[in-house]
């Protein structure tokens, strides 16, 4: 800003003369006073000579407390260069007077904004005695004009920057303006499309409903449709269209057309749908039966041979938890450990139950259903058994014949030693021998042990209803080595056998762990054709589980045939059906046993066998 000079007038009259003069009429006093505008007399030098009331009210000081003040200690110093031009002028003379619109300082440091009116007072020589300065607040009003700009410039950039179409039509429909995304969506710009209705734009069997929403929005109702368009290049698009009245005090000034390109979102909806009827297709294909479960356990989706398997529908599963209508039951170990911590499951021993109330045994599997990382859901796919349950126990009773034909030998032998005993001590009785008690005893050890070898013989090659029971491992292979321990006596062969007492009881069919430990024994007997040892271990593997080791020192097992060991009818005996190995492994991992075969060439084979405490 100018600096502010203290000239004395042209007639070489003193100022404070001047003052005293005008001091000098109360009228003037008293209106200055009590203008509702604020008011100022600033001397030449740039010093508040007086001030009225309004002015102390705006800016917050007392009368006294700005007299001789300098007049910039009002003003916001970072707006000193809007007017120091103007000021410059008025001490030049060049101008009698200015308006300006800046900042002022309050006494407690906020701004004030007001439009500063300056005009140059003359005497009757028209000397420059002072300047007269008026401020009018107009704070109010540059707040108001700050939001109308940031609302402008937010409209702006919602409308230049809005990647949808958006057209402002008049009451005709022809366009006024259009944003930039017009002509980057359809090809046409602004200054082609402006002035012109837009119909031309729309394949004309869209244009009747879109006419009924244009008239509508003319009515102040937004409405909203699927439409296609013509780019200017000659293709079709399908655009989501809404038809926005423009409001101007309650009545409707014009319409907003706001477009989104939505042929591509179409593309994608359409391939997910048919993605969506493929999966449905294949999970209906599968002859499993196949149903998700969400992370509250409801049914989300339930296949046709769910369906088939089970009799119920999706309808009759929707939201419930099927595992437990299908188990009648509230377990589920496996579903639960999968969705709390994802890991695949499986259970072979299942049973479900029918609409109708029939049951089948299942296997089945549980995978769960990944969303960003998170668990949200479990796949169960399962099976009915039943006839592969029935074959397989087809093929156990095969075996069990094969086995008992191949220990009837030994079995004879067994037999044939006590019979012998008895023989002799019935023809002693008979010709009145002494010591008849002692005779007796050993008569009934004698039978006693042919009944035992008997019962063996029937419980193995008899067929026997499945029963899984608590039962001592000791004791099922100690009768197992009863058995055999004959036939190993007549082939030159020993058992070595270590068994750790008072071990835990397993769950098991009693049965078919006979029947599959007779195999694997067996199997150990027969690679010895010379004879030698076989060691037998039953110990506790862990606090979970008890394993049995049985070890030959016989020819061993080739690489190449150990891999293809367990398969259906493939051997390298003679006369040997393949079923063995397969069926003492299916029966060790229905019990959720491990079953485990190391071998070397010339050192002999190792078996190990795995099975969970009870």
């Amino acid at each position: 800003m100018a600096n502010f000079k203290g000239n004395h007038s042209g007639s070489g009259k003193p100022r404070t003369s001047e003052s005293k003069l005008l001091s000098s009429h109360e009228l003037f006093h008293h209106s200055f006073d009590c203008a509702e505008m604020a008011m100022s007399i600033v001397n030449l030098d740039g010093k508040l000579h007086m001030v009225n009331s309004s002015l102390c009210q705006l800016f917050g000081y007392a009368k006294e407390a700005l007299i001789g003040v300098n007049v910039q200690t009002l003003f916001d110093m970072d707006d000193v260069e809007v007017d120091a031009q103007y000021w410059e002028q008025i001490f030049l003379q060049e101008r009698q007077s200015f308006q300006v619109e800046k900042r002022f300082i309050h006494q407690d440091g906020s701004v004030i904004w007001g439009s500063l009116s300056v005009s140059l007072v003359h005497d009757d020589e028209a000397t420059p005695i002072c300047l007269m300065i008026q401020i009018q607040d107009i704070s109010e009003r540059k707040r108001y004009e700050r939001k109308l700009e940031m609302s402008k410039c937010c409209y702006e950039s919602l409308v230049t920057y809005n990647p949808d179409m958006i057209f402002m039509l008049d009451e005709l429909g022809n366009l006024v303006e259009a944003n930039p995304a017009v002509e980057a969506i359809s090809g046409y710009s602004e200054r082609e499309l402006k002035g012109k209705s837009i119909h031309f734009l729309i394949v004309p069997a869209y244009l009747p409903q879109l006419k009924e929403l244009f008239e509508q929005a003319k009515l102040g109702v937004t409405g909203s449709s699927e439409a296609q368009i013509l780019h200017k290049h000659g293709h079709t698009m399908m655009i989501e269209i809404n038809f926005v009245p423009r409001m101007d005090q309650e009545h409707v000034s014009g319409i907003y057309l706001i477009a989104k390109d939505v042929t591509k979102r179409n593309q994608n909806e359409a391939m997910i749908d048919e993605l969506h009827n493929k999966n449905q297709l294949i999970l209906n294909a599968v002859s499993d039966g196949i149903f998700g479960i969400d992370e509250h356990l409801g049914t989300i989706f339930w296949n046709q041979a769910a369906e088939r398997l089970t009799g119920y529908t999706y309808e009759d599963m929707l939201g419930k938890n099927p595992y437990h209508i299908l188990t009648q039951s509230s377990g589920g170990e496996a579903l639960y450990r999968t969705i709390r911590e994802g890991v695949y499951d499986c259970d072979a021993n299942e049973i479900f139950y029918k609409k109708n109330g029939d049951s089948f045994p299942v296997e089945y599997m549980t995978s769960p259903i990944y969303d960003d990382n998170q668990i949200i859901g479990v796949v169960l796919t399962f099976k009915n058994i039943a006839e592969r349950q029935h074959t397989e126990e087809m093929l156990r009773r095969s075996e069990k014949l094969s086995v008992v034909g191949q220990i009837a030998a030994g079995v004879a032998h067994e037999i044939r030693n006590p019979l012998t005993s008895l023989k002799g001590f019935t023809q002693f009785l008979q010709q009145g021998a002494a010591n008849k008690k002692e005779y007796y005893e050993i008569m009934m050890a004698e039978l006693n042990r042919i009944e035992l070898i008997i019962t063996e013989m029937l419980v193995l090659a008899k067929p026997q209803l499945v029963r899984y029971q608590h039962k001592s491992l000791e004791s099922i292979i100690q009768s197992v080595i009863t058995l055999l321990e004959t036939q190993a006596i007549m082939s030159n062969i020993q058992f070595d056998v270590v068994m750790e007492h008072q071990l835990p009881l397993i769950h098991c069919e009693e049965n078919q762990l006979k029947q599959s430990f007779i195999n694997l024994i067996k199997n150990a007997m027969e690679a010895m054709p010379d004879g030698g040892q076989i060691d037998i271990h039953l110990f506790l593997a862990d606090e979970k589980a008890i394993r049995v080791i049985l070890k030959d020192r016989g020819i061993g097992i080739t690489e190449e045939v150990l891999a293809r060991l367990g398969e259906p009818f493939y051997t390298t005996k003679e006369k040997g059906t393949g079923l063995g190995i397969m069926t003492s492994s299916k029966i060790i991992e229905d019990h959720h046993g491990q079953f485990v075969v190391k071998s070397k060439v010339g050192e002999g084979t190792v078996v190990s066998v795995t099975l969970p405490i009870t």
